[in-house]
């Protein structure tokens, strides 16, 4: 049987977003909730943030959806990222429960309204979701190569990490909950990339779109993680790209 055109490919950036998984900006919050623990406070901090990421994902994915067309790929491929979709969707409701069960707000305006809740054009979240948004012209196994094979395997590991120190086992669950839609998203980055991204030129746009949107997201941890231990450290060094017409 002959190997699949991107199988090398797909290895190579799961085991380089593993490699920096290891250390992520967000492991000294980690640390405070295994000792001393979180404060309400800071809890209503982190899930706030998380939050705004995730709905922000509706902006992301409306975009990424305007560029499939009608057999460009088979339906499993669009059931697949349909599914992320919801996937997404979920993570964000739960977010915002979360919120509302620990009595942080008494209302979804009220987090909406909540400074801890706001979106803001100048933040590391906002950098993160433009950048993920622009890949929008590119095509479909790129992006997904560079999230599900990027920042998802990140996310998968910070997050397990968290969730086995935390003591509360309510907030345990919102964490630990969410492995197995972010195991389903990275295997569904691994086929897509290995059946489809074959030529050399695709192949090199995965691993540039890959490794911004690991950048891009350690940012965003970067931030998360200071706002939330109420401390400003200066953020992660970003990379230089040389950019030719």
């Amino acid at each position: 049987m002959a190997e699949l055109p991107g199988k090398a490919l797909a290895e190579e950036l799961a085991a380089a977003s593993r490699d920096e998984s290891r250390t992520t900006p967000i492991e000294d919050v980690i640390a405070a909730a295994r000792s001393p623990g979180l404060d309400d406070d800071a809890v209503h901090r982190l899930v706030s943030r998380l939050w705004v990421l995730e709905r922000m994902f509706y902006y992301v994915y409306g975009g990424w959806g305007q560029g499939l067309e009608i057999n460009d790929f088979p339906a499993s491929i669009k059931y697949l990222f349909s599914k992320q979709i919801v996937d997404e969707s979920t993570h964000e409701m739960l977010y915002l429960d979360t919120l509302l069960r620990r009595g942080c707000v008494k209302t979804q305006k009220e987090a909406f309204q909540h400074p801890y809740g706001g979106f803001s054009v100048d933040s590391g979240v906002a950098y993160y979701v433009f950048s993920l948004r622009n890949l929008a012209t590119y095509p479909h196994p790129i992006r997904i190569a560079a999230l599900n094979l990027g920042p998802k395997i990140v996310e998968l590991a910070w997050m397990e990490a968290l969730a086995a120190v935390i003591a509360d086992p309510a907030l345990k669950q919102v964490f630990a909950s969410q492995a197995v839609e972010n195991r389903s998203h990275i295997a569904m980055g691994r086929r897509i990339v290995e059946e489809f991204v074959e030529r050399p030129v695709d192949q090199e746009l995965c691993r540039w779109a890959c490794a911004i949107a690991r950048q891009d997201y350690r940012r965003f941890l970067h931030e998360t993680g200071d706002f939330v231990l109420r401390r400003e450290t200066p953020p992660p060094p970003v990379a230089r790209v040389r950019v030719t017409d």
